[in-house]
């Protein structure tokens, strides 16, 4: 993957990591942005528009290494690329998944629409430029 995001601080009880299943056959690197897959509490990388966020990976995790659960980071600042050619950043505005790991500014305002949020932006960025986003999940 590319463009993981940086947690620039960890907020409430380090992060507020909350435990997922995710697949033993699938490599993570720190800070991508995972979705809810499946229930109960499995997780996948977050790869497009709808998709229902559940944290940041907080610890790097290889391909078939055993591993099938992880801490998912649900409370931070983070540093997040925006899609380059639709994606921007607007102070105080909410951004969401657009593609791996990269956001744009959120366009749905139902009930159901609320979980494709990843956080707020902390900074106005344009297409393609990265910047601070606070998650709170």
């Amino acid at each position: 993957m590319a463009n993981e995001v940086s947690i620039i601080t960890l907020l409430g009880n380090k992060g507020d990591p909350v435990e997922y299943d995710v697949a033993d056959g699938t490599a993570l690197p720190f800070g991508t942005i995972m979705k809810i897959s499946s229930s109960p509490q499995v997780a996948a990388p977050a790869t497009a528009d709808g998709d229902y966020i559940a944290g940041v990976v907080g610890a790097a995790k290889t391909a078939d290494d055993g591993i099938t659960k992880i801490a998912l980071i649900t409370h931070a600042v983070i540093d997040v690329t925006a899609t380059a050619t639709t994606g921007s950043m607007v102070l105080g505005e909410a951004v969401k998944i657009t593609a791996a790991n990269t956001v744009a500014p959120a366009d749905d305002d139902t009930v159901e629409g609320f979980s494709e949020v990843l956080g707020k932006a902390q900074e106005t960025v344009a297409a393609g430029g990265s910047g601070a986003v606070l998650m709170n999940l």
